[in-house]
């Protein structure tokens, strides 16, 4: 019996045993991991491509990769097999940089502007204290005399102790003279030492700001003395090799023991992050005592390890919306054991804590006359209107598209990615990439720039199909079909054409036309018009980058004064980073979920209607875009 080699995948952390000789893309497709080949294995669409960091292996040449690339390391999965151990990166699911507003700048500007409270007075406390020697005169306990000293400063009350502070509390009371920190957490309404030790052990007190999206996840470390950012780190959401969407995983969740596998694989993505950024930082994961966790709906149920089956079957109800603190040991996240985590409210099934918390980085709860629209773009599409007084929300699925998933030659926002596309009046085309890098692909903002420069110089029509007479120059043939050439090969990274399809671009359209279908169904609701917006604030990684003309012209954005939308990047995550710093945004988003109005786009007969309308470019109604209907009538 020949011995097996061990494949490790990152970054999914997965480790897969094989026989020798073993074809490298059958190894990934039966580790259940997201990578095909369109060719059906025959190393001509480079799709599977994957970089080999240790280990021999055996690899056919293949005309889809460049003698470059394979000199380092990259290699066609489906042509390659396995003679040893090896680590293999999938490379279109490498670290992810956060390219969003992270500093102290955006709160420090805009502290009279937001919903949430901007002070650093953290739930959980490192608090020093000098603790009487006892006597035989005073013979109270350890913990009495600690609940004597703190009272001194701080308000008296029942206090809890975890079991671990009380096995380490005589050593601790002891060491220093009666000297000691202990770690206070002040959440819901009790107080508990979760933690202590004699003041010449200098600890750190930290705390993990989070957000779980369907595609990727966030943090922040942060100094809870001083509310400082430590360390940031991002990458992909390994449960993506369970599915591409909420629902996908939901009913992936739904078979035995699937349920725990998706838990595991959200904590593992988080326990990787929290390894980097305390690394980073170089403060330990024992020093981490507290988590502000932000995420939709399903996310947090996942993360929870709780069914989330009820959330898609109709009346749609989630087992909670506002789930209680619970300790990290009880999760399995690599933090302090007993440190709290808490995990913002959501207000329905599709309106999770991602858009509560992100409505702390609002002036929507400030006011009472203006009307605002919060639009958080993702896999998810979350919307809410109102102001201070009333506030709706509905959700709608618009897919992955705009974070390059589902679009051949689609790719996140990372090094080599096409983030912005001009073309001019000869027709050639200009662009951006990422790091300045050769390209790789195009994410999200660089699909919306090319559709609506494909669009307004009358390369595609309004149903999304190339116009023959101004395209048929570009046009090359792909695996599926034709294609509209942005890159020749020589110039790309991979030595592969980056084009892009009609079928790629009915997948826009569906995206794009499933969120502006969503805010006119909402607006409707509320008994108003676009034109009576105030302000329209976008939220999401992707929507950073938008540009706004070409989102209005695509019809992904409603046809206004531009200067009424604004730029939040990743509010959930700035919102959980707001919910570590005081107790007091709790308070508040916990209103917010309480008091908003849940629109159930599933079962609103009028959303196919709209949804339909929007399927068009901008709109089957071009009167509603009549900025766009003027470049239209120009170029016609």
């Amino acid at each position: 019996m020949k011995k097996k080699h061990k494949v490790t995948i990152l970054p999914f952390d997965t480790i897969i045993e094989v026989q020798p000789r073993t074809n490298l893309l059958d190894a990934i497709n039966a580790a259940n991991l997201p990578l095909t080949a369109v060719c059906g294995g025959e190393g001509t669409c480079g799709e599977c491509v994957v970089q080999i960091t240790s280990g021999r292996y055996h690899s056919k040449p293949s005309a889809a990769l460049s003698d470059e690339i394979v000199s380092e390391g990259y290699a066609l999965a489906c042509q390659t097999f396995v003679e040893d151990d090896l680590t293999v990166v999938l490379p279109r699911f490498e670290e992810l940089s956060i390219r969003s507003v992270v500093d102290h700048e955006f709160f420090d500007e805009r502290r009279d502007l937001i919903s949430g409270i901007y002070e650093v007075d953290p739930p959980v406390q490192k608090i020093d204290l000098q603790v009487e020697a006892p006597s035989l005169e005073d013979n109270y306990s350890d913990l009495k005399r600690i609940e004597r000293a703190l009272g001194k400063s701080w308000p008296s009350g029942n206090i809890s102790c975890e079991y671990s502070v009380l096995k380490k509390m005589a050593y601790a009371v002891r060491k220093d003279h009666g000297k000691i920190s202990i770690v206070l957490a002040r959440l819901g309404g009790s107080r508990f030492i979760i933690d202590i030790f004699p003041q010449s052990e200098k600890k750190s007190v930290c705390g993990l700001a989070c957000d779980i999206g369907t595609s990727t996840v966030a943090l922040h470390l942060v100094d809870l003395s001083t509310g400082k950012f430590l360390g940031t780190a991002s990458s992909y959401n390994q449960q993506m090799k369970c599915g591409e969407d909420i629902i996908s995983r939901i009913n992936y969740s739904q078979k035995p023991g699937r349920l725990e596998e998706l838990h595991d694989l959200i904590i593992g993505t988080i326990n990787l992050l929290i390894k980097k950024a305390s690394e980073s930082a170089g403060v330990p994961p024992a020093d981490i005592y507290y988590a502000a966790i932000s995420g939709n709906t399903t996310m947090i149920h996942l993360f929870l390890n709780l069914n989330p089956n009820y959330i898609r079957e109709e009346p749609y109800v989630p087992t909670i919306n506002q789930p209680p603190v619970v300790r990290s040991q009880d999760l399995g996240l690599d933090l302090n054991p007993e440190a709290r985590v808490s995990c913002t409210p959501a207000v329905g099934s599709y309106v999770g804590g991602d858009i509560t918390s992100g409505l702390l980085c609002t002036p929507i709860l400030l006011d009472t006359e203006k009307v605002f629209l919060f639009l958080d773009a993702g896999t998810n599409g979350e919307l809410v209107v109102g102001n201070k007084e009333w506030l709706m929300t509905c959700a709608c699925s618009a897919g992955p598209a705009f974070e390059g998933s589902g679009i051949k030659c689609g790719m996140p926002a990372s090094e080599g990615a096409i983030e912005t596309i001009k073309i001019d009046d000869k027709g050639r085309f200009g662009y951006e990439v990422i790091n300045n890098a050769k390209p790789k692909g195009l994410c999200g903002s660089g699909l919306v720039d090319l559709l609506a420069e494909l669009f307004v110089h009358g390369f595609v029509d309004r149903n999304g199909k190339f116009i023959e007479r101004t395209a048929r120059n570009k046009i090359v043939q792909t695996e599926n079909g034709e294609g509209l050439l942005i890159v020749e090969g020589p110039k790309s990274f991979w030595g592969n054409d980056i084009v892009i399809t009609e079928k790629d671009i009915a997948n826009l359209i569906r995206t794009k036309g499933a969120i502006y279908s969503a805010c006119s169904m909402l607006l409707k609701s509320a008994g108003l018009k676009f034109h009576e917006i105030d302000s329209v604030y976008i939220a999401g990684g992707f929507g950073q980058h938008l540009d706004i003309e070409n989102s209005v012209r695509i019809g992904l954005l409603p046809d206004i004064e531009r200067a009424k939308f604004s730029y939040l990047g990743n509010s959930s995550l700035l919102g959980a980073y707001l919910m570590l710093l005081t107790d007091k945004n709790h308070s508040i988003v916990n209103k917010i979920a309480d008091q908003t109005t849940y629109i159930e786009l599933n079962t609103e007969p009028r959303y196919m209607n709209e949804f339909t309308g929007a399927l068009f470019l901008p709109h089957t109604e071009m009167d509603l875009f009549p900025s766009v209907k003027k470049v239209f009538d120009r170029i016609r």
